[in-house]
């Protein structure tokens, strides 16, 4: 059952599975689509589980036409606020990050936009959908939990460490701030090691260049291991919520060969400890260019 239509551009990702951080994430990606030009793709994925192999033909029929009755209900909402969109709607099946990162693929999405729960128990070994989505995922995810007054991204937390990767976030922190009218807080750590200070000069003095050299407003703190003791993911979180930041933007640094299920330490710290601020996730690219970023 789908209606869908050619994308004018890109669309923006949205999975609903009809809980309230999903109907969150549809707030989040209309306003993200009308400043962006995008269309918004509603994606509902029947996960093949136990239950659904007990169901018959006609039984899944009802269970597809029932979906399709509440996603064209999100749909009927999103064009009376906002006539001009597109919205297309999918109801899929199969493992959800497998089916929604395939789709982003397909429809070649700017980004996907999804409600989390966080993750507790055993889904912090097994991964939550939304930690497997980001490990895997070739466009950059956001993570939206707590209903949020308004959906705009005026003050974006940009964390960066001593890594080359890292330096891609300034590319899609620099897109968004335009658009957003955003203020960027770069964030690092305050090193002790005299080589990795060196390193810290060098990548904040390259990021004062980009960000000079694209006009947009920004600010840059060194986080004191006295004021800020945790762990960097905790510390990140903690200082986006005293400034009252609307996202935070995070690579993924995914460790190891288990990339499919595991992202790294830092961004698990972040997506997990981040209650009502949404997280961008995004995967490094092996060829990126550096120089400018002028977008």
């Amino acid at each position: 059952m789908t209606d869908i239509k050619t994308p004018k551009d890109q669309s923006i990702l949205v999975p609903v599975d009809f809980s309230e951080s999903s109907e969150n994430a549809i707030d989040y990606a209309m306003e993200m689509a009308k400043l962006f030009e995008h269309d918004l793709t509603l994606l509902n994925v029947i996960s093949k589980g136990m239950k659904s192999l007990f169901l018959g033909d006609t039984q899944k029929d009802l269970l597809r036409e029932g979906i399709n009755v509440r996603l064209q209900e999100y749909k009927k909402n999103i064009l009376e606020k906002w006539p001009e969109a597109t919205v297309n709607i999918l109801i899929k099946e199969g493992k959800p990050y497998k089916v929604i990162n395939q789709t982003a693929e397909d429809l070649n999405c700017d980004s996907v936009v999804m409600g989390t729960n966080g993750a507790n128990g055993m889904e912090q070994f097994v991964g939550s959908t939304t930690t497997r989505v980001i490990s895997s995922s070739t466009v950059p995810v956001i993570a939206v939990k707590d209903h949020r007054p308004n959906h705009t991204f005026d003050h974006i937390v940009l964390p960066i460490d001593l890594t080359k990767s890292s330096k891609q976030k300034l590319s899609y922190a620099i897109k968004y701030a335009k658009k957003y009218d955003s203020t960027i807080h770069v964030i690092m750590e305050l090193e002790k090691d005299e080589f990795a200070k060196h390193k810290v000069e060098a990548n904040l003095a390259y990021v004062n260049k980009v960000l000079g050299e694209n006009d947009v407003k920004f600010s840059v703190k060194l986080l004191d291991d006295r004021k800020y003791p945790d762990h960097l993911g905790k510390d990140t979180v903690r200082y986006a919520d005293e400034i009252g930041a609307d996202l935070i933007m995070i690579m993924t640094q995914a460790e190891g060969n288990l990339t499919e299920f595991f992202v790294g330490s830092y961004a698990k710290q972040v997506i997990n400890s981040s209650i009502s601020t949404p997280v961008m996730a995004i995967n490094p690219k092996k060829t990126f260019s550096y120089e400018g970023l002028n977008l």
